[in-house]
């Protein structure tokens, strides 16, 4: 049962994970049909390009903020420069 709700959740997340490359092409492709100006579609892609990468590097991510919120110790990161 465990491992038919891991494989169902991976599916998901595979399927949410096409959904947003869909969503940044057609992004892409209404900046185009709307502006027909090369800037705006540029600016379109290079959006696209960062949310989907974003998407694809989420563990990445992730540790990034940990290491940042948590110090080695396990107690939260103080503020610094903040007195």
């Amino acid at each position: 049962m465990i491992d038919l709700v891991n494989n169902l959740i991976a599916e998901a997340q595979d399927m949410l994970t096409a959904a947003v490359v869909l969503v940044a092409i057609g992004m892409i492709i209404a900046t185009w049909a709307r502006t027909r100006a090369i800037v705006p579609t540029i600016g379109a892609i290079v959006f696209g390009a960062v949310v989907v990468w974003a998407v694809f590097n989420i563990d990445f991510l992730q540790e990034q903020v940990g290491e940042d919120i948590v110090e080695e110790s396990g107690q939260p990161a103080e503020a610094s420069g903040l007195a």
